[in-house]
């Protein structure tokens, strides 16, 4: 008999957005959440006041911002799926995660403690706070998880990785319940200035629009069951998993491909001789990676419509692929297109398009030419 994966939770925490309907209904009307972050930057930012949940006040002292969030769109997926955790093996459930700088926010203020205070002024929580694995484990431990499990980084395709791996454990039978998706926390001097130092912001381009290279942050989690497990329980299906392909046309280090064939490849190889209903591409944003994520797109679906909601965020890294996926989610479940906004204007309501969407291709890239394609069905496809 073969397993299939399907999500039946989701959980949010982005600026100005924190619950599903709130996640729908930011594409309804004009404007973005995107902000002047420096010099050079453009992008936006989490409120942390609202991003409260799961985390007692003495374990939030001890963790970066990037797994509160995890922590926090954790518990709303695991709410929204109404999946009773108590009762759950916790031997055939996992946690999967995409993160692309760890914890850069916790790490900047010790570092400052250490060289104008000494050693003993860093915090012994450093340690256990900063690395990306971080919310892996402090997730698995706060529900007491012991299915494998597993970290991701692969720049801004890390979630769409760990979600697709999260499926190939539970069509494999490993495990049967998955938690994942991704996670960020940009807001910190010393991500930003990495950033400003590799040219991800183009010359007179400061991305008001919404186009360029905007920067983001937050954690999208998805609840993963198997498609008959998740029928027991009667709970709802936004969607399916389908196929997932990775390929790589080597460049530079710290740069995104100019060249198409990975997606070419990809895309195929998630398709399958398939036409998607809808698009969601990769949409870097800067000039030569839009124009090879063009190109591919003309060799294999040229016809298919195209949608980038995230472009009223900006990129949020680790947490970006699983933002895709979200969007995808809700798209195939209420059988309905996002609007093209206009980032530029203010509050004009808009309507989503009613339409037969039965599957949505969902592209990924990552700095020195690795590439990423994911295919959703709709849950009776």
């Amino acid at each position: 008999m073969t397993r299939k994966a399907a999500i039946t939770g989701i959980g949010v925490v982005l600026p100005d957005t924190n619950t599903v309907s709130e996640l729908w209904d930011r594409q309804l009307v004009g404007g973005n959440a995107i902000r002047p972050l420096s010099e050079r930057l453009w992008g936006s930012s989490v409120d942390e006041a609202r991003a409260d949940g799961c985390i007692p006040p003495r374990l939030a002292n001890k963790l970066d911002a990037f797994t509160r969030y995890a922590m926090v769109a954790a518990q709303r997926a695991i709410d929204d799926a109404g999946l009773p955790m108590d009762k759950i093996d916790r031997e055939r459930c996992g946690v999967f995660v995409g993160n692309a700088f760890g914890g850069w926010r916790f790490t900047e203020t010790e570092l400052r403690n250490l060289h104008c205070d000494g050693p003993r002024a860093v915090s012994p929580f450093q340690a256990t706070s900063w690395f990306p694995a971080a919310p892996q484990g402090q997730i698995t431990i706060h529900y007491g998880i012991k299915g494998f499990s597993k970290t991701y980084m692969a720049d801004r395709a890390s979630s769409l990785v760990s979600v697709a791996a999260a499926a190939r454990m539970i069509e494999s039978g490993k495990i049967d319940v998955a938690i994942a998706g991704g996670t960020e926390s940009t807001n910190t001097d010393f991500v930003r200035t990495a950033l400003e130092s590799i040219s991800l912001a183009e010359p007179g381009n400061h991305a008001s629009d919404g186009t360029g290279f905007t920067v983001s942050e937050g954690a999208v989690f998805l609840i993963l069951e198997d498609v008959e497990r998740a029928a027991r329980r009667g709970a709802g299906v936004y969607a399916r998993i389908g196929a997932f392909a990775m390929a790589n046309a080597p460049c530079e280090t710290d740069g995104y491909g100019s060249d198409p064939d990975a997606l070419v490849r990809t895309m195929r190889g998630a398709l399958g001789g398939r036409e998607p209903t809808l698009v969601m591409p990769d949409a870097c944003g800067l000039s030569a990676a839009d124009r090879a994520e063009a190109e591919a797109l003309r060799q294999v679906c040229a016809e298919a419509p195209q949608v980038v909601p995230k472009r009223k965020y900006g990129h949020s890294f680790g947490a970006e692929g699983a933002l895709d996926i979200a969007y995808a989610s809700l798209m195939l479940n209420r059988q309905r297109i996002l609007p093209k906004a206009d980032l530029r204007t203010g509050p004009v309501v808009l309507e989503p398009e009613r339409a037969r969407i039965d599957s949505v291709l969902i592209n990924g890239c990552a700095t020195g030419g690795a590439a990423c394609s994911l295919l959703l069905t709709a849950r009776g496809v």
